[in-house]
């Protein structure tokens, strides 16, 4: 059951990059990407990801499975390695850098600023009540903020918008921003900063809000046009 409920977990935070194959292939309609079933379900894994990471922290049975998994993962009581509080930028800086290089994305830097600005006040609004609200001790004892994680969170909003913005015509680097997202999720496990219902729930945010803004940007789209 645990092993399942793991896979399940890795299955859902991997998703979004397995979708960005059917994406890159889809045809564009005056200008805009017409997203596939696959790429369309992809909100939908940050809604399994930020329900499972609250199961899983606010149900005492559910979160042994989370005080196991620590256990297992800080057993050989290995140093830290803080890379993990550098790569968190990585996927987010990446469209912007790729921007300014001239390598276009789906919509142009001023546009790709304000969905990204959006998409993170939405986000940090939600990670932050829920952080002091919930007010979870992180595992290694320091704070009570550890539920979600905000790197996680962070990166994987990143992951988002660089999938949104590139994934259509280079697959592989929104590949590549979703695979560094998941390298920092389990960094924060590792360096005993968060349980895993903290990463699952942080992903799903950071999913979620940078997919918000662009569903609410292309129902705008979709009005303009019909007007």
């Amino acid at each position: 059951m645990k092993h399942a409920i793991t896979i399940i977990l890795c299955s859902c935070i991997l998703w979004p990059a397995v979708a960005q194959w059917d994406t890159a292939s889809a045809p564009a309609r005056d200008g805009l990407v017409s997203p596939s079933t696959r790429a369309q379900a992809v909100p939908w894994t940050g809604m399994v990801l930020t329900g499972a990471g609250n199961v899983f922290a606010l149900r005492p049975e559910w979160h042994q499975y989370s005080v196991q998994l620590r256990d297992a993962v800080q057993a050989d009581n290995h140093p830290k390695c803080h890379i993990d509080d550098y790569l968190q930028f990585a996927p987010l800086a990446t469209p912007f850098v790729l921007n300014l290089c001239g390598v276009e994305g789906r919509n142009n830097f001023k546009k790709m600023t304000l969905l990204a600005a959006s998409g993170q006040v939405l986000g940090f609004s939600v990670l932050e009540g829920l952080k002091y609200g919930v007010a979870k001790e992180r595992p290694d004892t320091h704070g009570r903020t550890s539920f979600p994680s905000g790197h996680t969170y962070f990166t994987f909003s990143g992951a988002e918008l660089l999938r949104r913005e590139y994934g259509r015509d280079y697959p592989w680097v929104a590949v590549a921003g979703y695979a560094v997202a998941s390298f920092v999720g389990a960094m924060r496990v590792y360096n005993n900063r968060h349980w895993i219902s903290d990463v699952a729930a942080g992903a799903g945010i950071g999913i979620l809000s940078v997919s918000t803004v662009y569903w609410i940007d292309e129902l705008w789209q979709n009005h303009r046009r019909i007007k």
